[in-house]
């Protein structure tokens, strides 16, 4: 037996704007959280239990009790069924999710399961909402866990025992957003991506496969079959900076970049964006040198977070010498521009 696990929203129900909306709302109206951050990349971990921790922890230095938490959950519930009323049309579908759904309970070589990072009496009404069925079958929610990656493994263990298998020959995750991605190549389990407009933040946080719907069953199913671990596209990573301030950090023993006091991480790119931040940002500055960086081995936070429409890891602290392990010369040409040295292409 082969296991598809799936996310809620965004792969199974076009909820995300209304999701986002009334959760971020359940937190004024209940605490009194105004102007609060609505980029989920910028939350350590994208599920509803964790971005409330991160909420609690900024404004008031501590956890939610959890009578605040019963109170944001049905607060949040409580919004999402008003606007359900209004504007049905926010809870609609995955265009083919109902019928793809009840196709595979018929398949002998697929089982289904369901791990979303929503709570589960907020990520059920969507579910209902959108007129999908999913009696019988597994799922765990942000009730279960904080981190995306613990929600999963408990779907896994759920699925084990519900469908009474040891182990799956495969495992396939299904899921719309980068810490989709990352979620999946954190637990070296296959990944199939759903298109939507920060497509290319899923290609460059390495999905290498995308489908736009479930409309075309045949053609999901080949792709269940086909589907593969994420690439390990954000190992590596890569920063700019001169050659004096890499002299200076081997003589303190940590390397901290100017902007860690300014905007409280250092910037980094991954291979694929590296010339065009060296043009817009370097441009004819000489004495520089690239920083090639094991992202496995950085102790502090890494965060994978967009800007200009793309997603860029920062790294939250000083950065330990010995995730860096390789130094590169980068001078730029005589009309100041930069090319991509060959040992930068060859990461690619």
């Amino acid at each position: 037996m082969k296991l598809v696990i799936f996310d809620v929203d965004g792969t199974l129900t076009n909820s995300n704007t209304i999701d986002a909306d009334c959760f971020l709302k359940a937190f004024e109206l209940e605490f009194g959280f105004s102007k609060l951050i609505s980029n989920w990349n910028k939350y350590t971990n994208v599920t509803d239990s964790g971005i409330t921790n991160q909420i609690f922890i900024k404004r008031l230095l501590r956890l939610p009790t959890k009578e605040e938490l019963l109170r944001v959950k049905k607060s949040f519930v409580s919004l999402l069924k008003e606007a359900s009323q209004e504007k049905q049309h926010l809870f609609s579908e995955i265009p083919g999710s109902a019928q793809m759904l009840a196709e595979l309970r018929l398949n002998r070589d697929w089982c289904i399961a369901i791990a979303t990072g929503g709570w589960y009496d907020s990520a059920l009404l969507k579910i209902e909402k959108a007129n999908l069925n999913i009696e019988g079958i597994p799922i765990a929610s942000a009730d279960d866990g904080t981190s995306r990656e613990d929600i999963i493994d408990l779907t896994i263990f759920k699925s084990q025992i519900f469908y009474q298998t040891e182990q799956f020959q495969k495992i396939v995750f299904v899921g719309d957003g980068v810490w989709d991605v990352k979620t999946a190549y954190n637990l070296n389990i296959n990944f199939i991506g759903l298109n939507n407009k920060l497509n290319n933040s899923l290609k460059t946080a390495g999905a290498i496969t995308i489908i736009n719907d479930f409309t075309d069953l045949d053609d999901f199913l080949k792709q269940l079959d086909t589907a593969t671990i994420p690439k390990s596209q954000m190992n590596i990573i890569l920063h700019i900076t001169q050659i004096q301030q890499w002299e200076k950090a081997k003589i303190r023993g940590s390397y901290h970049a100017d902007s860690l006091n300014t905007e409280g991480f250092i910037h980094c790119s991954q291979p694929t964006q590296i010339i065009k931040v060296a043009n817009r940002f370097f441009h004819h500055q000489q004495e520089s040198v690239i920083l090639l960086i094991n992202s496995a081995q950085v102790k502090p936070e890494i965060r994978y977070e967009e800007a200009d429409g793309e997603i860029f890891p920062h790294i939250y602290g000083e950065l330990n010498l010995d995730a860096v392990y390789q130094v590169i010369d980068f001078e730029p040409e005589e009309d100041g521009l930069f090319e991509l040295p060959q040992a930068i292409i060859n990461l690619e």
